[in-house]
């Protein structure tokens, strides 16, 4: 109850808010905070956050495929800046709202040590009109030390099919998937590179309680060890 009594106090908008803990501690999206608590308590897909922050030590690249509001993207750019790491991030993106929302958010994460790219379109297996894909990202031959998520609403197949000169060890994804069909063709997928990927499950949190997904929905994300 304390927590819908929180929300009516807050603009029913899309503000700068800051994003106070959590791997993306220190980040300013542009969000409707009514709709995006957790995004401000660091909250948001909390079962990925230990997994994240390892993750943002070991890269100076990030692609973030199906950005949305940029709560990724920037907290990405936060996460470097703490680091002191020159990065780079690019960002995929549909939706002009959307697109409108990380134009905003660039200006407001302008840090000459950070690169951003924003890039409108799907992304999928194949180059053609209003599609991109991942490995037509021109990244200067650099194709290492990258961390891609992806969040495509039941095309992670079809992005991984385009991506393929992303799979390499030094490089960790995390994708969110939105069908049980879809497991194991990624599990296939990266298999036959030699990589290993591990499904995180949703975990309700005390007090708040499990977020509002589809009971479909698990990430899967490169194995960067024991307990992680």
């Amino acid at each position: 109850m304390s927590a819908e009594i929180l929300k009516r106090l807050l603009p029913n908008r899309p503000v700068p808010m800051r994003v106070w803990f959590g791997p993306f501690r220190g980040a300013y999206p542009v969000m409707n905070p009514r709709h995006s608590l957790r995004k401000v308590l660091g909250l948001y897909e909390h079962e990925l956050n230990n997994w994240i922050e390892t993750a943002l030590h070991c890269v100076h690249r990030v692609i973030d495929v199906g950005a949305n509001d940029g709560y990724f993207t920037f907290g990405c750019a936060a996460a470097f800046r703490r680091l002191k790491k020159t990065g780079e991030i690019i960002s995929i993106e549909v939706q002009d709202q959307h697109m409108l929302k990380l134009r905003e958010g660039f200006e407001r994460h302008a840090d000459p040590a950070v690169r951003f790219s924003l890039v409108q379109g799907y992304a999928g297996s194949e180059l053609k009109p209003g599609f991109v894909t991942l490995d037509s990202l021109d990244t200067g031959g650099d194709r290492g030390g990258t961390l891609v998520k992806i969040d495509v609403e039941g095309a992670e197949v079809e992005v991984m099919q385009g991506a393929l000169s992303w799979l390499d060890p030094t490089n960790f994804f995390v994708i969110e998937v939105h069908q049980e069909s879809l497991l194991a063709p990624l599990h296939a997928l990266f298999a036959t590179r030699g990589l290993k990927l591990r499904q995180i499950n949703q975990r309700p949190l005390p007090l708040l309680g499990a977020e509002v997904r589809d009971r479909e929905n698990w990430w899967l994300v490169s194995d960067l060890g024991e307990g992680i």
